[in-house]
């Protein structure tokens, strides 16, 4: 039973002979109280300090707990994101190998294309070169033949690489070369090439001017003759 400091100041004993001094019973009862009273109010002190360190454990407790889980979830969010980090940078490493492959796979194709087409405008300049010789060719045998006079011989003479033999001057030299003319017609009438034939000029073409026009003819009005025959 729990007594209280009021409980031992008003305790009352019986009385008896020979017993102890009541004035010193009730000075020791009332020094009792009083400590008992003390006592009571320390631990109730007491009781409180205890109940906010107990709190305040708590409240370090649920602190450690939260810094504990904050930790927690900071390292998994660290290892996600590394492993996240090093899953776009494998990405971004293939996707960088594949472009580049594909650049080099389209260079060599346009390195070879531009090959092919190298090979193909030499192919085209060769035929081109042919297929001109053979025309001066024809045309210089057909200058000889029909006698162009010196002003027209030497100025094919100066735009053909090859040179040509201009016709020859002087007495007579008309007359030697219509005749030439006259016996060539004669002795092969039936060798004369659809080129030739085809090409003969008239009395018009043989005016300064005239070779250019069947170039052009031929080969297109884009062409530069001037340019080609130089």
């Amino acid at each position: 039973m729990r007594i209280t400091p009021i409980e031992i100041k008003k305790q009352e004993f019986k009385r008896a002979m020979r017993g102890y001094d009541v004035d010193e019973v009730d000075t020791f009862l009332d020094i009792i109280a009083k400590e008992y009273e003390n006592l009571i109010n320390e631990n109730e002190r007491l009781d409180k300090q205890v109940a906010a360190l107990e709190a305040e454990l708590k409240h370090f407790k649920d602190v450690e707990k939260t810094l504990k889980q904050t930790l927690y979830n900071v390292q998994q969010t660290s290892q996600l994101s590394k492993e996240n980090s090093q899953k776009e940078a494998g990405l971004i490493r293939k996707e960088a190998e594949l472009a580049a492959a594909q650049m080099l796979d389209k260079a060599k194709a346009e390195v070879l294309k531009m090959k092919e087409e190298v090979t193909a405008l030499h192919r085209q300049k060769e035929s081109f070169i042919a297929r001109l010789r053979h025309l001066l060719s024809s045309q210089l045998e057909l200058i000889e033949v029909l006698g162009v006079d010196d002003e027209e011989a030497a100025r094919l003479k100066k735009k053909t690489p090859g040179g040509i033999r201009p016709a020859k001057s002087g007495p007579g030299a008309a007359e030697k070369t219509q005749e030439k003319g006259h016996i060539k017609s004669k002795a092969k009438p039936a060798e004369t090439t659809p080129e030739a034939s085809n090409t003969a000029p008239s009395a018009d073409e043989k005016k300064p001017g005239k070779g250019q026009d069947f170039f052009k003819d031929i080969f297109g009005d884009n062409m530069d003759v001037d340019e080609i025959l130089k």
